[in-house]
């Protein structure tokens, strides 16, 4: 790092006046940075969403690209941080570390550290320090005393504006349905992200939350990157060395001033005195001979740095140094409390015992880490497998609400169901119009009528234009135990009528519609 180039002023900062530090950084390279951002993560958002609609794995797509977001991190740290200290780095040349700046950071990719509470503050340890294993561990103990707290604090920060963004997005498209249209489209544009597992809603959710990343995720790294800096300014007093590289420069330029006036002087004098020299020598005969001129050997010349003796001396080095001892500023002091782990009294043992007792704790330090490895891989895998049975328990926590009793319009794969569509009496009009022979309709009025009542009556939410798969999956987690039964031998009895070609029996029939008015009750 050359100091000497920084092209901001480095001093000890308030620890949040520093976050704002970062993200002031990131906003004087703002287009560059969101160039690096947009061409690292396009090209996983787009082989995302193509997983999503060609594999059977919808569910995992999204908690698979959020795993390996920090990739975009790397390049957007290495720019600032080279930008910082006066490289002039662009962004395509930021790019184009991407791959090896991924492999450095893959402790934060690979293991469970990607769940680490203050990672925009322990990323720039391992990347702009090259640290690893126990170098980078004692490093990382270091600026964690100084700055987790915040780390942490500035990651639930970002985390929690990052939900409210996704949220806020979500509400913001449903302000701009029609309000004739928010009872249906509305309300499939909310289940879409409560119940859906379609390739759609997974593609919709999956933007919108790059959405609300790209508009945060490099301010949280450059915010994370104010912090390391301001906490490496206070270890190693980056601050006073600048003050005295600059010292050094005013007084190496005065000297450089004063010699050259010296030089202007001298030259002056030199050719004011010049007309009296060239009368002297018209008087004056030439030699005969001009002695040579003696060589010298500059090569073997070497000159020594005098160092800051070049430019102070000793009698005004020392009144300043007095001045600072006298500062009451470095006579305050802090105590502070820290905890480190128990240890047993060391026992005196033979060289043998020592290297197997070494042995021993070695391989007690590796089984722990597998342990922790194993424990943080289980709970992902653990959160995982909820989402991706969401549609099972989800259901659960919605028993005890109050049911709405909204108009909701009801449109299934053939259209539109609406009250004025349906008779009165619905058993009865099936039971005539299968007398008279019109079997498929009898059978196509009993189902669109059990699905209207479902959804008016009992509250069951449907996908727009649902199919019967989509119906009969939507009874079996929202409804009752009797109307899943009934909804489940009429939708068999339906499927070979409607498709097939094949009538089920009469007494199948009537005795379906005998039981519908215990199950639905009225349409209305």
């Amino acid at each position: 790092m050359k100091l000497d180039r920084v092209t901001a002023e480095l001093r000890p900062r308030e620890t949040w006046e520093a976050s704002d530090f970062g993200a002031r950084l990131i906003r004087r390279d703002a287009g560059k940075i969101y160039f690096v951002w947009f061409a690292v993560t396009l090209p996983f958002v787009a082989a995302a969403i193509a997983a999503i609609w060609l594999t059977p794995w919808a569910a995992f797509i999204a908690p698979l690209y959020w795993w390996f977001e920090p990739i975009a991190d790397g390049p957007i740290l290495h720019l600032i941080s080279r930008r910082l200290f006066g490289e002039n780095v662009t962004g395509k040349d930021a790019l184009k570390q991407t791959l090896g700046l991924a492999w450095q950071n893959r402790l934060f990719l690979l293991t469970p550290y990607r769940f680490h509470a203050a990672r925009s503050v322990a990323m720039p340890v391992t990347q702009l320090e090259g640290l690893t294993g126990g170098e980078r561990r004692k490093r990382a103990a270091i600026i964690n005393n100084h700055a987790f707290r915040h780390g942490m604090g500035l990651t639930l920060v970002y985390q929690h504006v990052a939900l409210a963004v996704y949220l806020g997005l979500i509400v913001m498209v449903f302000l701009f349905i029609p309000e004739q249209y928010q009872d249906s489209l509305g309300d499939s544009w909310f289940s879409m992200f409560a119940m859906d597992s379609t390739p759609l809603s997974a593609t919709v959710g999956l933007l919108l939350v790059y959405m609300a990343q790209s508009a945060l995720q490099p301010w949280f790294v450059g915010a994370g990157f104010g912090l390391y800096i301001n906490c490496r300014t206070r270890l190693e007093a980056w601050d006073i060395e600048v003050a005295f590289r600059r010292m050094v420069e005013r007084r190496a330029q005065r000297l450089r001033n004063g010699r050259i006036a010296a030089t202007l002087a001298a030259v002056a004098i030199i050719a004011a005195m010049t007309p009296l020299r060239e009368a002297r020598a018209q008087t004056e005969e030439l030699p005969d001979e001009i002695p040579p001129i003696e060589e010298t050997d500059y090569s073997t010349r070497v000159i020594a740095d005098p160092g800051l003796a070049g430019y102070w001396s000793e009698a005004d080095i020392l009144p300043a140094l007095e001045v600072l001892e006298a500062d009451e500023r470095f006579e305050q002091w802090e105590e502070q409390e820290v905890w480190v782990p128990k240890r047993e009294q060391e026992q005196e043992i033979d060289d043998q015992g020592s290297g197997v007792w070494d042995v021993l704790r070695s391989m007690g330090e590796i089984i722990a880490v597998l342990i922790e490895f194993s424990l943080w891989i289980g709970i992902g895998l653990l959160l995982l497998a909820l989402y991706a049975i969401r549609d099972r328990w989800l259901p659960y926590l919605q028993r005890g609400r109050v049911v709405q009793r909204t108009h909701r319009r009801v449109i299934l794969a053939g259209g539109e169901v609406t009250k004025e569509s349906l008779p009165d009496d619905l058993p009865g009009e099936v039971r005539r119009l299968w007398s008279d022979g019109k079997r498929r309709e009898a059978m196509s009025l009993l189902y669109r009528g059990s699905v209207f009542a479902a959804v008016r009556r009992h509250g069951v939410r449907l996908p727009t234009s649902a199919t019967e798969g989509d119906c009969l999956r939507a009874v079996d987690l929202q409804g009752h135990q009797a109307q899943r039964e009934h909804f489940r031998r009429l939708v068999a009895a339906w499927l070979p009528c409607a498709y097939g070609g094949s009538n089920p029996d009469d007494a199948l029939v009537f005795s379906l519609c005998d039981e519908w008015p215990a199950v639905y009750g009225e349409t209305s």
